[in-house]
């Protein structure tokens, strides 16, 4: 089955033709990066985002703007790989380097996430798609013809959580190696400062 069957895809705005300055008729808008998608698919908890981009866009155009919302999954154009938004990402403008996917009642989220970033079948269409151009980018096209496996729901839900599990237990792994070495080297601080006394 293509993925066009199961999902609508879209490009995301063209930042240059839709943000203007600042003013009374503005509204700004936090944008939705690739760095904030690199740091959500991360492992590592000591990736955060901190600088967040904005822009000012013409209060009459909100409505027409593709903003972050539960249910989306993005996929990035030139890295190929894919994010279920969460309630965090929400009202983000969503830019032209993301393919946005609203899967219908039959194709769950996290499970679409999973099958795009890890399923073999899919990471070889992805592979072959962007081979022979100078810049590895994915069309929307390509993606809308991008062949999916489609299990019953019960088992789309299931691959899901288990994808959304492991990615959670991996963080909270690194998170505790983290705090590891920051306890050890306060420790090791700490010994020497008490040397340095006697």
């Amino acid at each position: 089955m293509n993925l066009e069957q199961c999902a609508t895809v879209v490009q995301g705005a063209f930042l240059s033709r839709i943000q203007t300055s600042p003013s009374l008729e503005a509204v700004k808008l936090p944008v939705y990066t690739m760095k904030e998608m690199n740091e959500w698919l991360s492992p590592d908890p000591t990736s955060s985002v901190e600088n967040h981009q904005d822009v000012h866009v013409d209060q009459d155009r909100l409505g027409s703007l593709p903003l972050a919302r539960e249910g989306l999954v993005l996929i990035s154009l030139t890295g190929q790989r894919a994010v279920a938004l969460q309630q965090e990402h929400v009202g983000k403008l969503i830019p032209s380097n993301f393919a946005i996917i609203e899967p219908t009642s039959e194709l769950h989220p996290d499970y679409l996430e999973w099958f795009i970033n890890d399923h073999p079948d899919c990471r070889k269409q992805l592979k072959i798609a962007t081979q022979g151009s100078s810049i590895a980018a994915l069309s929307i096209q390509m993606l809308r013809a991008l062949e999916i496996i489609l299990p019953p729901m019960d088992d789309q839900v299931k691959i899901g959580s288990v994808h959304r599990l492991l990615h959670r237990k991996n963080r909270l792994h690194q998170e505790r190696i983290v705090w590891e070495q920051q306890y050890i080297k306060q420790l090791l601080i700490g010994y020497l400062k008490e040397e340095v006394k006697r």
